[in-house]
């Protein structure tokens, strides 16, 4: 039964528009491909950090909002782990209300 999850990204400060936006897609996609449904994603905006991360000082901060399977959730972030643009990343489970 899919559950609901909000995942956190921290993208590369210095990427372009055009390649964020591509990046965001292409990662809805992978979501969509794994069986995850409603899907939104919210750009945060750019934030400096208290500490740099991988000799980056400022982060693009993107919010993920999908229902799916753990199963779907483990195999998106493998593949975040591997990407080079994206900084950092934290999924949670809202509560209900």
């Amino acid at each position: 039964m899919p559950r609901p999850y909000e995942t956190l990204v921290i993208v590369r400060a210095d990427i372009v528009d055009e390649a964020l936006q591509q990046l965001l897609s292409s990662q809805q996609a992978i979501l969509e491909e794994n069986g995850a449904r409603e899907i939104s994603h919210q750009v945060r905006g750019k934030r400096r950090f208290a500490y740099e991360l991988k000799r980056n000082k400022e982060g693009i901060y993107v919010q993920f909002n999908y229902q799916a399977e753990p199963s779907t959730v483990a195999t998106w972030e493998k593949g975040l782990k591997l990407n080079e643009s994206i900084l950092r990343f934290m999924t949670t489970r809202p509560e209900a209300n």
